[in-house]
């Protein structure tokens, strides 16, 4: 077996593709500026190419997306994009519910510099934005977790590597979004039925030998009208993954609406068609494909190397301090390899600033194998940690600012940029994210008995947080009290995976920003002190009713004009009287 080496794993692009698109924005910044080509085409042009527009009142500066496959990551990498946040952004890179990282208040023209430098380290934002598959998405903990079928990872490098820059994948309707699981419980933190296609992988007998394949899901999506994907089939045959995907792009690429980008998302061919002729079609579409002449390979595995061989001084059964002691309950995870850890890194609502970055790159070159991923929890993740090494490394964590515990429990809190920079954003769900992060960190004790709820915050109803997926979901409103504007989220409870039900989280009601972190220290009081024996959170929202809970909140949600309180009219972190300011959004051109 040829083993690709780190650098190879975490490249999909070609690097002389790269260059012609480096020429390409240099050329078309140009052309906009002296006027030859207009505001829209560039639009386009850019968002293609993994830049975005910010705020209308932040003209002159963009966001940079950077596309990082399935999460995979080197120590080099890490440094480079520490590097352009240093350079050319505020210092900051955001990880994504799509593992993605962003750059913000960066200056167009600086766009082609953090290309060249993107490029030098082996990444790159094609098509991160626009009507394109987008990042494809794929569990952390590929390759190392006990409960997986298999290894995703050449999987998902082969598709992503196969659909980038391909001619399928330039002009589709609308975004598209693919994930790879590796575990049908979804324990690795990819949710497969809120994707267009979900690959989860599983194993079918044939003459006592183990054929690898995946059961495929279709047509999932959030947004204003969230869908539950449907099973697309049982068994998809690995050899056949390509196929499979081409034909369903095909499909949504032929009968996509083109008229009404609100409607313009593969779940809403779904929706039309219905499962049995969507099924037909794509796969009277695949059989022609393997008809073609093509051929069509399983990619060979390469097990992650490098890593550091095990000694013989384990780590103590009483290693320290309880500060210690609770970021191993949280965020340190015994790999199937035995003797080496899974080691959760949780920044605040996934911002790491340049010194956390080159840190962290440091620590993956020390005492893993130089490589990492990001998690759609934005988190990073470092593998193959040595149960001798947990003490220095956490001390080393500790040093980075990057030491919080909480990680995998409901002190791990998602959040987008919101209106700090996004043209949609209502409230600035950054800072609400912080806040409640900061409420869990002074509340350790909740993070065990909370451990499987998921707090996700959108600055927005379009859930770029996933706010429609978690146990308890915020996404960003307006409430009007006497002409004047109240900063709010709509509150959602009960959403995700649950005893093998995938549901929505259903609304509770509107909470003025401000009152957010008192409804959801009562939510979890009332969870805790009312819960039946071995009762989840799920359960015991079925049984005491969205009714009981919204009665619970009534107070918090309801505004006396006599006697309003003025701080209800500035937004968390904001010093000004908020008044909702959105512009176009730039998700679809």
């Amino acid at each position: 077996m040829n083993l690709l080496t780190k650098e190879e794993l975490a490249r999909i692009d070609d690097p002389s593709k790269i260059l012609e698109d480096i020429g390409d924005m240099r050329n078309a910044i140009e052309r906009v500026k002296s006027g030859s080509l207009s505001d829209d085409e560039f639009k386009r042009f850019r968002l293609h190419r993994g830049i975005y527009g910010q705020r209308p009142d932040q003209q002159g500066f963009h966001m940079v997306r950077v596309k990082i496959p399935y999460g995979l990551l080197t120590a080099k990498q890490l440094t480079r994009l520490g590097e352009i946040a240093r350079t050319f952004a505020d210092g900051i890179a955001h990880i994504t519910t799509r593992q993605d990282v962003q750059f913000h208040w960066v200056r167009l023209e600086n766009v082609p510099a953090i290309l060249e430098w993107l490029a030098e380290a082996g990444l790159t934002t094609r098509e991160a934005c626009g009507n394109t598959v987008r990042n494809i998405v794929g569990s952390p903990l590929a390759g190392v977790a006990p409960n997986e079928v298999f290894d995703i990872t050449p999987y998902a490098r082969l598709l992503a590597k196969h659909l980038l820059r391909n001619p399928i994948n330039q002009q589709l309707p609308r975004k598209f979004k693919i994930s790879f699981s590796g575990s049908p419980d979804e324990s690795d933190g990819i949710i497969p039925w809120i994707h267009d296609i979900g690959f989860v992988a599983t194993v079918q007998q044939e003459n006592g030998l183990a054929r690898r394949g995946f059961k495929t899901y279709v047509g999932g999506g959030l947004g204003a009208q969230p869908r539950v994907a449907d099973l697309f089939e049982d068994f998809t045959p690995a050899e056949q993954l390509i196929p499979t995907a081409e034909a369903i792009l095909i499909i949504f690429n032929t009968l996509g609406n083109r008229e009404n980008r609100n409607k313009a998302r593969m779940k809403y061919v779904l929706w039309k068609l219905g499962l049995d002729e969507f099924r037909r079609r794509v796969k009277e579409e695949r059989e022609r494909i393997l008809q073609s002449g093509r051929t069509f390979e399983i990619p060979q595995e390469t097990p992650e190397n490098d890593y550091l061989p095990l000694q013989n001084d384990p780590l103590l059964s009483n290693p320290g301090s309880s500060e210690f002691q609770r970021w191993w309950d949280t965020n340190v995870v015994p790999q199937k390899q035995q003797g080496y850890n899974v080691v959760f890194v949780n920044p605040t609502i996934g911002d790491l600033t340049t010194d956390q970055l080159f840190a962290l790159a440091d620590i993956a070159d020390r005492f893993s194998n130089g490589l990492v991923r990001t998690t759609t929890q934005q988190d990073v993740v470092l593998r193959w940690i040595r149960h001798s090494d947990l003490i220095a490394l956490y001390e080393e964590l500790r040093r980075a600012g990057l030491h919080q515990s909480g990680a995998r429990t409901i002190a791990n809190v998602t959040s987008c940029p919101g209106a700090d920079t996004c043209n949609l954003g209502i409230t600035h769900s950054r800072a609400l994210g912080t806040t409640l992060t900061q409420l869990f960190q002074r509340n350790p004790d909740w993070h065990e008995v909370s451990r499987d709820l998921r707090v996700k915050i959108s600055g927005c109803p379009n859930s770029c947080g996933q706010h429609h997926v978690a146990s308890i979901g915020f996404y960003g409103a307006s409430k009007q009290v006497d002409g004047r504007e109240i900063p709010s989220y709509i509150l959602l409870v009960g959403g995700g995976l649950n005893s093998g039900q995938q549901r929505f989280g259903d609304v509770v009601g509107k909470i003025p920003a401000r009152r957010v972190p008192d409804a959801v220290s009562r939510l979890l009081k009332m969870f805790l002190l009312n819960r039946q024996r071995d009762e989840n959170f799920w359960r015991y929202v079925e049984r005491v009713g969205v009714r009981s809970l919204r009665d619970a909140l009534k107070d918090l949600m309801d505004i006396n004009p006599k006697s309003v309180d003025e701080s209800l009219f500035v937004d968390l972190g904001q010093k000004g009287v908020f008044m909702a300011k959105t512009g176009a959004g730039e998700c679809a051109v």
